[in-house]
């Protein structure tokens, strides 16, 4: 039945699709006054950004510091418990009268701060000057860490906690004697971390804040107005058009279209949910096994977060935390998320082959030249995004001018083609074309409201963490702790951070390691490294490259057991085993494990700092080592066919070695390859006779 309701809503359809988003959430459940209110809320606080940007003054003011940051609360404060069930239960039903409450309650204890700003900002509200102002700091602080659990679960919530409390016995006689004195700080009283936390610079207003107010608002108004209005259908059919001809087209085209919608939405769960409705019954229907469909769907939604040019929330806080220019972290990224994927169409391709799969049906493949001819404003909204950010250096408002462009040049089009319909097409009445415009329109707005929802949840409550290790000084605490243990050895300590990220990563709390190695990993690695001879030439490993190492590792946790969200999301979807599901994740996902370790061991891969020719030769070496050891994982190497255990092995080890940035050890990783590609040449050449002696025999499927 399910299969069916997704075939339903083909993508060719043309008309505005329904967010994927709201298929998760409650929106089409909401009375039509709190819709109204609901599609509102975006729409207001973009006004409000766009204000803010150019400095518009509204009534004489302008909306500027404490009261423009209150204001953007309050207003994402609204939708969070409206949109956002308790459980994925009430996803599904209709808001309960307890989370209207929780909505106002939340305006209005944001409002009262708003009324009493000035007071704030003067007079210094980290310790609240009476019960009320506790008392609200309280509430709005609980409101907080649920908001938070909506989203990133008990394990999220569980660390806010613990921001909370940690302050008030970081003093304490049994920290400084105990754990190596790592975690003994500066003890502060309840009230000064409920007041830094709502009034201060390192909670609510530091940090948080600016995200919200300075940074995202436009990039989800585009990605949601893109993706409302059709986009995603565009990119899907697109993806068919460029891949279905191919061996295993149907994967291909899944890997392609989650890349291209990654690249617009930044979110792996609306990714899976929008491509993986049409992917995976396509998988399945052309002979992958279910598990093995969900867990390509679920790879390649899990590099949304690295995508260009949107990426997904975390790099939003790297850009405000370090004052990185987006414009770098566009170009940066290009070419570790064109390795990660490039791994994972060759282990489709190589799965394809070993079990002759044949390519899309001929009449099933859309013309690519008629998809663009349908679609080319998507394109242009996006190069005019990366034109924007990457050449004219416009910044966080470039993404509302490309929304714009895009609604702009689909009216148009569509305005053509109504007053000059195809010789195949019947002419819509001016009221079909008009409540056609509405539906999408409430589709963009719905799903940009959804993916701000999913942002501001995280953020609400972010400020106790930054609280607990600011306030505390166990920041820098632990960060001479980690140097210490690694004997301020670089490559231990980047292992030791790698481990730290798979392990939060498992547990669902791949944004809670960024945040923490973000904050106190960082300035030591940078240190450490400006030391070292073989970073000289770029004064030490960049910032972006170390900041970006934490990304692409806090990517892993949604394909990781125990909880492996994107892995079970797409496992449903399929009908999957989970279990077997996040098994094949892992090793589909296995080049993510090693990209960070390549770019941050040669900075000239992320494209801005080094001459082009440095970057072209490793980047030749990134690509040659990312396709044998994809190969070796598969099983199966172009132009010699399947591989055996040890064959699979040499390959996967050489592979690493030769895409791993170090001259010296590049003719041990040739060395080995080219041993195991003569041992399957030998074996699978045409009329080989069978008692010769490989290296390999021992191991023959």
């Amino acid at each position: 039945m399910q299969s069916k309701t997704h075939h339903a809503n083909h993508p060719g359809s043309g008309s505005a699709e329904p967010s994927p988003r709201c298929r998760l959430s409650r929106y089409n459940l909401l009375p039509k006054p709190v819709k109204a209110i609901y599609l509102l809320v975006p729409l207001i606080a973009v006004t409000m950004f766009v204000l803010h940007w150019f400095s518009i003054p509204v009534f004489g003011h302008v909306l500027a510091g404490t009261i423009y940051y209150y204001l953007i609360y309050a207003l994402l404060g609204l939708n969070i418990f409206i949109g956002l069930g308790a459980n994925r239960k009430q996803n599904r039903q209709t808001t309960p009268w307890y989370d209207y409450m929780a909505a106002i309650t939340l305006v209005g204890i944001i409002v009262f701060f708003i009324c009493n700003s000035r007071e704030i900002t003067y007079r210094n509200w980290d310790v609240p000057p009476d019960g009320w102002v506790l008392g609200s700091a309280i509430l709005l602080g609980v409101l907080s860490i649920e908001a938070g659990r909506r989203v990133g679960g008990w394990g999220y919530s569980a660390l806010l906690l613990v921001g909370i409390i940690y302050p008030l016995i970081a003093s304490h006689p049994w920290l400084a004697s105990h754990l190596g004195g790592v975690f003994y700080g500066v003890s502060i009283s309840f009230k000064e971390v409920l007041g830094s936390f709502a009034f201060g610079t390192d909670g609510m207003l530091g940090t948080p804040g600016r995200l919200l107010g300075d940074t995202i608002l436009g990039f989800f108004l585009f990605a949601g107005l893109v993706m409302g209005i059709g986009g995603g259908s565009f990119f899907m059919r697109l993806a068919t058009a460029l891949m279905g001809r191919v061996r295993g087209g149907q994967a291909k085209a899944a890997v392609v279209a989650s890349a291209f919608f990654g690249s617009i939405t930044g979110s792996p769960v609306a990714n899976i949910a929008g491509t993986g409705s049409f992917t995976i019954p396509a998988m399945k229907d052309a002979g992958y096994e279910p598990e093995y469909a969900a867990a390509v769907e679920a790879c390649s939604s899990s590099g949304c977060d690295t995508v260009p040019p949107v990426l997904g929330g975390l790099v939003f806080l790297m850009v405000v935390m370090f004052g990185i220019d987006y414009a770098d972290v566009i170009l940066a990224t290009l070419i570790p998320s064109a390795l990660f994927y490039l791994g994972l169409l060759v282990q489709v391709d190589g799965y394809a082959a070993r079990h002759k799969l044949k390519p899309v049906p001929a009449e099933n493949i859309p013309d690519w030249r008629q998809v663009l001819a349908e679609g080319w404003y998507y394109i242009a909204g996006l190069a005019l995004l990366v034109f924007g950010m990457v050449y004219m250096r416009w910044g966080a408002i470039t993404p509302v001018y490309a929304a714009g462009l895009v609604v702009a040049l689909k009216a148009i089009h569509n305005g053509i083609r109504y007053l000059a319909p195809g010789a195949d097409q019947q002419k819509p009445s001016l009221n079909q074309v008009f409540n056609n415009a509405l539906k999408q329109a409430e589709a963009g707005l719905a799903q940009t409201a959804s993916l701000i929802n999913y942002a501001a949840a995280i953020f609400f409550g972010m400020g106790f963490i930054l609280v607990g290790l600011l306030k505390t000084g166990v920041a820098m605490g632990v960060t001479n702790w980690m140097v210490n243990a690694g004997g301020e050895n670089l490559y231990l300590i980047l292992f030791a951070c790698f481990i730290f990220s798979v392990v939060m990563g498992m547990g669902g709390l791949q944004r809670t390691a960024y945040i923490l190695l973000a904050i106190i990993a960082v300035p030591a690695l940078m240190g450490i490294s400006s030391n070292l001879p073989e970073f000289a030439a770029y004064g030490g490993i960049p910032l972006l490259g170390l900041n970006l190492f934490f990304l692409f590792y806090s990517t892993l946790g949604g394909i990781t057991p125990p909880v492996a969200l994107h892995s079970v999301v797409a496992a449903s979807i399929a009908d999957a085993d989970p279990a077997r599901t996040i098994r094949l994740s892992c090793r589909l996902g296995a080049v993510l494990f090693f990209i960070p370790f390549f770019f941050v061991m040669e900075p000239s891969l992320l494209l801005i700092y080094a001459p082009w020719y440095t970057t072209l030769f490793n980047l030749v070496q990134a690509v040659a080592g990312v396709w044998l050891l994809s190969s070796g994982l598969e099983g199966y190497l172009i132009g010699i066919g399947s591989l055996n255990r040890i064959e699979r092995v040499m390959l996967f080890t050489g592979g690493f070695i030769i895409a791993f940035p170090q001259p010296v050890v590049l003719g041990i990783g040739i060395i080995v390859c080219s041993v195991a590609v003569i041992s399957g040449w030998r074996r699978n050449r045409p009329g080989k006779n069978r008692k010769d002696i490989s290296i390999t025999a021992i191991a023959e499927d």
